[in-house]
C-alpha cells in the first residue's frame, strides 16, 4: 500500500521540479504549471475535434477548418512548452511592485516566457484571416493585415524583454499596429461584406469581429500588469493570458467554422471544385514494329539453339 501511495505522489506534475526556474525571483509554481497543463488540454481537445470534423468534409469544403486548426495547434505546442516550465528567459523587472523574501536585488528577476510570443506569432494572424474571409478580402490586403498583426506581436515580445522604460515605446508601437489592423478590417472588409447584400452574413461578421476586437484590446492590459508593470505574479499572469488565449485563439477560431458553415461557402463567395479521382487505366502493351518483331524472333531462335 505504501508503494502505491508513493507511486501516486510521484505521478503528479513535476515540471517545475525537473525544469527548475534557476536565476529568477518571480516564476511560476506548481499551481501555475497545473493551469498551463489545463489550457494545453483545452487546445488539444479542440484541435482533435477540428481534425475529426475536417476529415468528414470533402476536400473542397475544408478551408474553414484549416483556419481553426492552425491557431489551436500552434498554441497547443506553446502551452505544452510553458507548462513544462521551458521556453523562458530571466529579465530584470523595471518596477518593484512584486517582491519575494529571497530576492537578492530590487527589482528582482522575472521569468518571461518567449514561447508564448512564438505561439502568438504563428497563431495571432488566423482570427484576422478568418474575419477577412467573411468579405472575401483580396489576398494582398489579407497579407497587409497579417503583417501588421505580426508587427504587433514582435513589438510586445521586444517590450517584454527590455528592462528599461523604453519597453513602453515598443508597447505603443504594438498597440498602434493593432489599431491599424482593426481599422483595416472594420473598413475594407466590412464594406466588402456589406456589398454582398447578405444581412445575415453582415450580422455574423459584426458579432465575430466585435468579440475579436474586444479580446484583442484586453491583451495590452494583461501585458501592462504582468511583464510590463510587474504587478501580477507569473502564476496570475498565466491565468490572465491563458483565459484570453483560450477564447481568442481557440474558441473563436472554432466558432468561426460554425458561423461560416452556417452561412455557406457559396454565400461568402468561395467556390472550389473537388478534383475528380480517375481510375488508373490498365496499360496495354503496344505492338512492336514489323522490323523489331522479326529481330526479336531471330534472337529468340538463336537463344534456343545455343541452349541445345
Amino acid at each position: 500500500m505504501s508503494n502505491f501511495i508513493e507511486l501516486v505522489k510521484r505521478g503528479g506534475n513535476e515540471a517545475v521540479k525537473i525544469n527548475k526556474p534557476i536565476g529568477v525571483d518571480f516564476h511560476i509554481t506548481d499551481k501555475g504549471s497545473d493551469w498551463l497543463w489545463s489550457a494545453f488540454c483545452i487546445f488539444l481537445f479542440f484541435f482533435i475535434i477540428m481534425v475529426l470534423l475536417m476529415f468528414r468534409k470533402p476536400i473542397n469544403e475544408r478551408l474553414f477548418y484549416y483556419t481553426a486548426l492552425a491557431p489551436t495547434g500552434f498554441m497547443m505546442i506553446a502551452y505544452f512548452t510553458m507548462a513544462s516550465n521551458l521556453g523562458w528567459t530571466p529579465v530584470k523587472a523595471k518596477y518593484d511592485h512584486v517582491q519575494t523574501s529571497t530576492q537578492a536585488e530590487h527589482p528582482g528577476m522575472r521569468q518571461v516566457f518567449y514561447a508564448r510570443y512564438v505561439g502568438w506569432f504563428l497563431a495571432f494572424p488566423w482570427p484576422i484571416i478568418q474575419a477577412s474571409i467573411f468579405g472575401k478580402t483580396p489576398l494582398w490586403h489579407i497579407a497587409f493585415n497579417v503583417c501588421f498583426t505580426e508587427f504587433y506581436v514582435v513589438c510586445f515580445l521586444i517590450a517584454a524583454l527590455v528592462h528599461s522604460t523604453y519597453k513602453w515605446g515598443y508597447y505603443s508601437f504594438g498597440i498602434a499596429a493593432g489599431i491599424v489592423t482593426s481599422i483595416s478590417i472594420m473598413t475594407t472588409t466590412r464594406n466588402l461584406v456589406k456589398n454582398k447584400g447578405n444581412s445575415e452574413l453582415m450580422n455574423v461578421f459584426k458579432i465575430f469581429y466585435g468579440i475579436i476586437m474586444f479580446l484583442w484590446l484586453v491583451y495590452p492590459v494583461a501585458f501592462g500588469i504582468s511583464e510590463g508593470g510587474n504587478v501580477l505574479q507569473p502564476d496570475s499572469e498565466h491565468i490572465f493570458y491563458g483565459i484570453l488565449d483560450v477564447l481568442f485563439l481557440c474558441v473563436m477560431p472554432c466558432l468561426f467554422v460554425v458561423f461560416a458553415s452556417y452561412i455557406g461557402m457559396d454565400h461568402i463567395g468561395y467556390k472550389f471544385e473537388a478534383p475528380e479521382l480517375q481510375p488508373m487505366a490498365h496499360s496495354v502493351p503496344k505492338a512492336l514494329p514489323p522490323k523489331l518483331e522479326k529481330k526479336t524472333k531471330k534472337k529468340g531462335k538463336k537463344s534456343k539453339k545455343s541452349k541445345k
